[in-house]
């Protein structure tokens, strides 16, 4: 069951996530035109909303302390492996 839970939250880390937020860009790229092409605009504002809109897609549990999340999820799963091997003897 552990297992399965590691491995639902790597498939939406690592690939739906990403995805969802690539079909985003779509609607920033537009934006990003509009504010280009806006007489209005101060520039240095201009340059903050462009620098926002193009950050790239950073998975949730690699932020922060790093891959802390995915050596720990290691541990348990070792320790669970082990514990069913040592069942089954």
């Amino acid at each position: 069951m552990l297992a399965v839970v590691y491995a639902l939250i790597c498939i939406f880390d690592f690939i739906i996530s990403p995805i969802l937020w690539n079909i985003q860009r779509h609607d920033a790229l537009v934006m990003a035109n509009a504010i280009a092409h806006d007489p209005a605009l101060n520039s240095q504002i201009a340059a903050d909303m462009l620098k926002a809109l193009y950050r790239v897609h950073v998975p949730y549990t690699l932020q922060g302390v790093g891959s802390t999340f995915h050596i720990a999820f290691g541990a348990l799963l070792t320790g669970s492996a082990i514990s069913k091997f040592r069942e089954k003897l």
